[in-house]
């Protein structure tokens, strides 16, 4: 599997759990329903096994959150076996948009697949998620595609990238994981190749890449949640650092690509930090013209799941949760955009980055960590990148206060009105 890696969590310091109240709470938005306007749905691959739909609502009940009814699966589906990578994707990214329509798609194939089959389908949701990837040098070891199209790697990713860009352009925001084993990635996770491997979707310049944060300190352990009231301690408040392999297990993906440029829309933050004082891999190691990743980050440790044939509640983490996360906050923003202009926004990144360059209070900078190591530890080879004031490599943007997204939005799309008007 070339998942983005949901793993067991370590006990942090503080020992506090995550729950979409937590969420809620850390970005500013109301853990009540959003109107059905919008869909969101995550995506699962190489026949990867399913959610329970009574896990879910397990999942919900305990949280306080009401039931949701997955209106509409695509591909292969099996609820007696559930797998923690689907329950993840699917309990949070409902948990932090209910009342969102959902949707749940599988996918025997890899990236191409997918991605040409949804830019193809008749309807299409608000938002996906994809908590899966793989280094974008080496995508032909992982699809069956390369053979069947007569490609390498590098056209795969070019080939793939125009699918994705097709879906945006159908009006879909588009969420990948950045990756769980650093700067050098997964495929050389003992850090012996001179060269750092980008992770594939997460490089693409048509998603919008998450990366994964951690509680530094936390302020209130208590929240208002059933489940936290009587089993656990739960995240309320706090400041968050970059994951590190020490706190949670992995570290979080993020570099620059060596197949695409860097688009437009984010040449104005990384040429920042790029000119900025911290220390960088040797040049040798990157390509600094190249897409940088990851755009944003969210936590991503000590996600409380619950999957009953597994014993019920457990802690996981990886940048498979911050993923969802995101995804489920576009799906509010999309909401809001439907019942304005009755169209979704689509392709996100360059929005993010207009509102983070007038707005930079919108997000939670992440000044802390970096992401040097990989999930097997660090080797004296590994190189990578440290997170500092403003966009980086590590947590790109920072992480999101959706009180002031939501009203950045809003503001945007009624000057579209009016000048449509």
């Amino acid at each position: 599997m070339h998942r983005s890696s949901v793993r067991r969590s370590p006990s942090a310091p503080q020992n506090a759990m995550v729950v979409p109240e937590s969420l809620a709470s850390m970005y500013q938005f109301k853990d009540t329903p959003a109107p059905k306007n919008s869909k969101q749905m995550p995506v699962e691959f190489q026949g990867d096994s399913s959610f329970s739909p009574s896990d879910l609502d397990s999942f919900l009940h305990a949280n306080d959150l009401i039931n949701e009814n997955v209106t509409k699966i695509v591909g292969p589906f099996n609820d007696q076996f559930p797998d923690t990578e689907a329950t993840l994707d699917m309990q949070y990214i409902v948990g932090v948009s209910t009342g969102v329509t959902d949707w749940y798609w599988t996918s025997n194939g890899w990236m191409y697949t997918f991605a040409s089959n949804l830019a193809n389908y008749k309807e299409v949701p608000s938002t996906i998620s994809m908590s899966w990837g793989w280094s974008e040098s080496q995508q032909c070891t992982v699809s069956t595609d390369c053979s069947t199209l007569g490609v390498d790697s590098k056209t795969y990713v070019a080939r793939t990238n125009t699918e994705f860009m097709k879906i945006g352009l159908r009006g879909v925001s588009v969420f990948a994981s950045s990756g769980d084993s650093g700067a050098n990635g997964r495929s050389d996770g003992m850090c012996t190749d001179s060269v750092l491997h980008a992770v594939f979707p997460a490089s693409s310049p048509y998603v919008t890449s998450v990366g994964a944060t951690q509680m530094e300190t936390v302020t209130k352990y208590t929240t208002e949640s059933s489940l936290c009231k009587s089993e656990y301690q739960c995240v309320a408040a706090g400041t968050e650092e970059a994951v590190s392999v020490n706190t949670a297990g992995f570290t979080s993906g993020g570099g620059f690509s060596n197949y695409t440029a860097r688009p437009a829309y984010q040449k104005k933050a990384v040429d920042a930090y790029l000119k900025s004082s911290v220390k960088f891999p040797p040049q040798s190691y990157y390509n600094s013209e190249g897409r940088a990743f990851p755009d944003v980050a969210a936590l991503g440790n000590n996600f409380l799941i619950y999957i009953k044939s597994e014993g019920g509640w457990s802690p996981v983490g990886g940048t498979s949760a911050s993923s969802p996360t995101w995804a489920g906050i576009a799906a509010r923003l999309n909401d809001v955009s439907l019942a304005k202009t009755g169209k979704n926004l689509g392709f996100l990144n360059p929005l993010l980055y207009s509102i983070y360059e007038d707005h930079p209070e919108a997000f939670h900078d992440v000044i802390k960590g970096d992401n040097i190591c990989t999930e097997d530890g660090c080797s004296p080879g590994c190189k990578g990148f440290e997170a500092t004031k403003g966009w980086d490599a590590v947590t790109g943007l920072g992480t999101p206060d959706y009180s002031l997204l939501v009203q950045h939005v809003g503001n945007m799309l009624d000057r579209r009105e009016s000048l449509v008007a």
